[in-house]
């Protein structure tokens, strides 16, 4: 017999997953969230860092996406600002770009309209002056520079954030958690899961799948699911640069030889520069996607056509770190990857009273409206929920707006360095204050494990965050991985190892 039951169980803790526990928990529902390795594994991690409308889905007519789009991205500013921050993109159009300066400005102006009431800086054009002061930018055949606003996210934590959230109002949320069976019951499934070593079986109505590349593993689980979809998985990858002498403080749109658009975004406080992506049809099994030498070629190309360093072009061996993950898309065989659509496709099968539910598609920045789409459909086969709540609710450590997180940092404890407390702020949001009270708890736990790395975090993100090997830590809660070097890699290994 079944151990437990719940009302859902939700397979995959990437961002929709995290997203639909926490929507489902605040409505009053039992929720089980199991992801079989850490939160945001794969996609939800690898994503080009912005909550934005996609400017280039309105050529493709996409006009209700990127309002919704634009939509959520002004809620993310206001219910997440330690991870959601305002960004100026610089859009530079050349004589030899096939789309011109009226066309683009057009574009923008529409993207202005349906932006309406996000309190975003209108669009516009630079000033002759201004666009001479730009540094690196080539100035042959330049016509004009337009700007535009969007916004910088952490994909990763955004996914932890609404995981942290649903456990708070009461769902069973873990990593390290696999699915490993799912079996038609009168009403419902049983699941069994594996964990810590442990199988255990749960008695579940209904199945939600957020599995993101692996959807069709999980669906094949069961044997009168939904319908077959036809599942494309497209490879976006990305490289970053070392930032360059002067530095470039504004991202950038840049349009290639043909019409696909690449970003170039200062990162990790203009430290480094991040430029991507690609959309490259990826067949087989799934798995972790790596950045191809083609890929890492083709970015970089479109970047030194952009600009001139004074060192020179850029070139594979200035790349300090690259990254790809999979999209797992709804489109055709035939149809061009970047033109297949970001609308979330949900899928359903019943089972008594119960039933599943599949997801494919779907965008990081409408991750809250697509969690409220899936309930309603969820609501609409038979199970009983409380109303919508999320909309304009703070995520998990959001109560704080960017100011008063300056001054969390700067009137934190001078056992700890000026630059890790700001680096707090904007990582762990309002949840500063319960290191600062761990901080004054026990003061031995200000000691650092590596440079800018207290003791007191890696226990606080253990314990707290279910962070259990050095890569959650250095990639997922933190993006430390590019900023340490070999050594300090190494002693923070050493920590998750032996505690």
């Amino acid at each position: 017999m079944p151990s437990s039951s719940v009302d859902i169980v939700i397979v995959g803790g990437g961002i929709h997953g995290a997203a639909i526990a926490r929507d489902a928990a605040g409505r009053g529902l039992k929720v089980m969230l199991a992801e079989r390795e850490d939160y945001a594994s794969f996609t939800s991690s690898a994503s080009s860092k912005l909550a934005h409308g996609g400017l280039r889905y309105l050529e493709h007519m996409e006009f209700g996406l990127v309002r919704e789009s634009l939509s959520e991205r002004a809620g993310l500013l206001k219910t997440a600002p330690h991870l959601v921050s305002p960004l100026k993109f610089l859009l530079p159009i050349f004589d030899w770009q096939k789309r011109s300066a009226w066309f683009v400005h057009t574009g923008l102006a529409l993207y202005d309209l349906l932006s309406l009431g996000g309190e975003m800086p209108g669009s516009g054009r630079l000033s002759q002056s201004d666009v001479e002061a730009l540094p690196h930018l080539r100035q042959d055949h330049l016509k004009a520079v337009l700007h535009y606003h969007d916004a910088h996210a952490d994909d990763a934590r955004l996914t932890l954030s609404a995981a942290l959230d649903a456990r708070a109002r009461g769902a069973d949320v873990a990593n390290r958690r696999a699915v490993t069976a799912i079996a038609p019951r009168e009403s419902g499934y049983g699941v069994t899961i594996s964990e810590g070593g442990q199988t255990k079986e749960i008695d579940a109505r209904f199945i939600v799948n957020t599995a993101g590349p692996f959807v069709g593993e999980v669906d094949a689980m069961i044997t009168d699911g939904p319908s077959p979809q036809d599942v494309r998985f497209v490879r976006g990858s990305h490289v970053v640069l070392p930032m360059p002498d002067p530095p470039e403080t504004c991202a950038y749109t840049l349009q290639d030889e043909g019409e696909r658009i690449i970003f170039s975004i200062p990162w990790l406080a203009g430290k480094f520069l991040m430029i991507g992506t690609t959309d490259i049809p990826q067949g087989g099994a799934p798995g972790h996607a790596a950045c191809s030498p083609d890929e890492k070629k083709y970015l970089l190309d479109a970047y030194n056509r952009y600009f001139a360093r004074t060192g020179g072009p850029a070139t594979e061996s200035d790349i300090v770190f690259d990254w790809a993950g999979l999209r797992t898309l709804h489109g055709r065989p035939d149809e061009d990857p970047s033109r297949i659509t970001r609308e979330v496709t949900l899928e359903t099968a019943p089972q008594g009273n119960g039933g599943f539910l599949s997801l494919v598609g779907g965008k990081l920045t409408t991750h809250r409206a697509t969690a409220e789409r899936v309930l309603a459909k969820l609501q609409s086969m038979g199970l009983d929920m409380g109303p919508p709540w999320t909309k304009g609710v703070p995520q998990y450590g959001g109560t704080l707006d960017r100011d008063a997180l300056r001054t969390r940092a700067e009137e934190g404890p001078a056992a700890i360095a000026p630059q890790t407390r700001q680096r707090w702020a904007f990582t762990y949001g309002d949840k500063i204050d319960d290191l600062y009270a761990a901080l004054e708890k026990d003061p031995a736990v200000a000691e650092e494990i590596a440079p800018g790395v207290p003791r007191v975090e890696l226990e606080h993100v253990a314990t707290v965050e279910d962070a259990s090997t050095a890569e959650d830590f250095l990639w997922r809660r933190t993006k430390l991985e590019l900023s340490l070097d070999q050594p300090s890699h190494d002693k923070v290994e050493e920590w998750f190892l032996y505690n």
